[in-house]
């Protein structure tokens, strides 16, 4: 929630710090095996934006191009407008804003970010994450998610799962999610069956060691939407749609 557009708000710092080693190594010493703790340890100061209505897709074709697209409008139906001339429905994309508040008064929600307050001819901050993974210059994968404001978190558990933690494509993509917001401080994790009768539930024993570290879980039957597609060591595609959805791949 430091971020802003960067035609009205000096973020060189912040994404100076997003891209270097140093800082994630200074973050990683505030991880604690043990024990969570408060979300100002953390560095938490903004609330967050409960951004919404996204939709993503990742294609690669034959000769490698790729494409990680993530788009939204933002609300059901966006801002309830259709575009007679074209058929388009607007977006509610100024709910992505936030709102200076005249009085503030409340000690466990933090105050909503500067940097991020409307302005006109300003654009307002998204969690949209499409990905592009590149080795050696050569494309490795395409991933990206809709779920609003857990958007991030869902991509990255996908692209953990695969890169550091070898799993393939299909079960980066069905393991079932754990997010965080820092505020408010508790733990969602998927325990949800779909309409499409598939079930999402993180194990009992992850949820008891989050437990012991004094997490507080809340059960979540929602999230992420991840497309994902991954090229093999041997060349090959292989595409995943989140079954969450009732998706599926196509190739041609």
């Amino acid at each position: 929630m430091n971020l802003g557009d960067p035609d009205f708000v000096d973020v060189t710092n912040v994404v100076s710090d997003m891209l270097s080693p140093k800082f994630a190594q200074d973050l990683k010493k505030k991880i604690n095996d043990k024990k969570t703790f408060d979300p100002k340890y953390y560095g938490g100061k903004w609330n967050q934006i409960k951004d919404h209505g996204t939709s993503h897709l990742s294609i690669i074709d034959h000769e490698r191009n790729c494409v990680s697209m993530t788009c939204t409008i933002n609300a059901y139906f966006g801002a309830l407008i259709l575009s007679p001339s074209t058929g388009i429905v607007l977006n509610n994309e100024m709910d992505d804003f936030s709102i200076p508040l005249k009085s503030f008064n409340d000690s466990d929600v933090p105050p909503p970010a500067p940097a991020n307050f409307i302005r006109p001819g300003k654009r307002p901050l998204s969690s949209m994450t499409p990905t592009i993974v590149l080795k050696d210059g050569k494309v490795k994968a395409a991933v990206g998610a809709s779920g609003g404001m857990y958007i991030i978190a869902g991509t990255t558990e996908v692209f953990l799962n695969r890169f550091f933690r070898n799993m393939d494509p299909l079960s980066s993509v069905v393991a079932p999610r754990i997010y965080h917001q820092l505020i408010p401080n508790r733990v969602l994790y998927e325990n949800w069956t779909t309409a499409y009768n598939d079930h999402f539930e993180i194990p009992k024993e992850t949820r008891r060691v989050l437990e012991k570290k004094g997490h507080v879980l809340t059960p979540f039957a929602g999230g992420t939407i991840s497309q994902f597609i991954v090229q093999e060591s041997d060349g090959k595609l292989v595409a995943v749609s989140d079954p969450r959805k009732g998706g599926f791949p196509s190739g041609y």
